[in-house]
């Protein structure tokens, strides 16, 4: 490929070819690989059209060791029925691994959740495991592939990529605490997969008696709790750490506007927080606020296209864990 890779045609190679690697990574053998890649490539149609006036959402599972039918799901994709036959986050269609039909899966909330899948989607997530895999397309337009039960690949924007989780948490570095470092990392993913964007800023101990130098609005505290919001906030908490609440709450927290700043154990010292930023700040108003909070432990920016950046000092030391494929061959 180092001739087309060089040549005026790069760019049909960055939009087609990512998702034959993707087939080849996920398969065992050719017949799988095109199953896959049909799937993939109807998800795409339906990601640019809807049903009923509402975007499509769907979800279909391949397993190895399920007995099928003798109908393919290439087949029926041509009725518009195919296309609501799942909901794209707990039910779903599920083929053998060249494409032909099994059945439908009805799936319940797990009760230890995957760390490493948004958690709209643990469902899913859930069951892809021993070798099963799982393509979801969501009402935001994006396709995402679960293996062993974690969010794998990614097609955001028109681009394939794919996720690093480990070792983000590892490049993370801060905090200490591994369930507050994985707790915020969990809910970062949440905040980018909704689209609700979200902005945390994370507080090291040496830091501890300054941030609210930069959250200066004591309206925003949860401790004292002196405004109605912060009120209805601190009895929704209960005096529960960042990592104890259920990520669901996590991620509603998440989506009220302004910062929510944490300390090193996961207490929560400010929700929806109005920041003191520099003026002259570019990049909007959640970027300037995830900078200013680096100078206070780690600021983190989620944007509502998704992207998630990470800062200490002000400048970027974690990237998206969503890699393009494309940049990296």
């Amino acid at each position: 490929m180092q001739a087309g890779l060089n040549s005026w045609y790069q760019a049909d190679l960055a939009a087609m070819f990512p998702r034959r690697v993707i087939a080849k990574s996920l398969c065992a053998k050719k017949d799988e690989e095109e199953a896959l890649l049909f799937v993939l490539d109807q998800m795409a149609v339906w990601s640019g059209r809807q049903y009923e006036g509402r975007p499509i959402a769907a979800a279909i599972g391949f397993d190895r060791a399920i007995k099928a039918s003798e109908v393919n799901f290439h087949d029926v994709c041509h009725d518009d029925f195919s296309a609501v036959m799942s909901n794209g986050f707990d039910t779903m269609v599920v083929c053998d691994f060249i494409g032909r039909i099994a059945g439908h899966e009805q799936l319940e909330h797990p009760e230890a959740p995957p760390s490493f899948a948004p958690n709209r989607l643990q469902a899913i997530a859930q069951w892809a495991e021993n070798e099963r895999v799982a393509v979801v397309l969501n009402r935001s337009g994006d396709i995402l592939i679960f293996r062993s039960r974690e969010l794998v690949f990614a097609r955001r924007s028109g681009r394939w990529h794919y996720l690093k989780h480990a070792p983000l948490l590892t490049q993370m570095g801060r905090p200490s605490d591994m369930d507050v470092r994985t707790a915020i990392y969990e809910s970062a993913l949440d905040a980018s997969f909704a689209r609700t964007g979200a902005c945390i800023g994370l507080v090291v101990a040496a830091q501890n008696n300054k941030w609210r130098s930069v959250a200066t609005s004591a309206s925003d505290y949860l401790s004292p709790a002196h405004s109605k919001k912060a009120k209805a906030l601190a009895a929704m908490i209960a005096d529960r750490p960042f990592h104890k609440l259920d990520r669901r709450l996590r991620q509603e927290l998440l989506a009220i506007d302004g910062a929510t700043i944490l300390d090193h154990k996961g207490r929560i010292l400010a929700v929806g927080a109005i920041l003191k930023v520099e003026g002259g700040s570019s990049g909007g108003g959640r970027l300037a606020a995830a900078k200013a909070l680096s100078k206070l432990g780690m600021g983190i920016k989620v944007s509502q296209d998704g992207r998630i950046q990470a800062f200490r000092e002000g400048e970027d030391e974690i990237l998206d864990p969503v890699e393009e494929i494309f940049r990296i061959m």
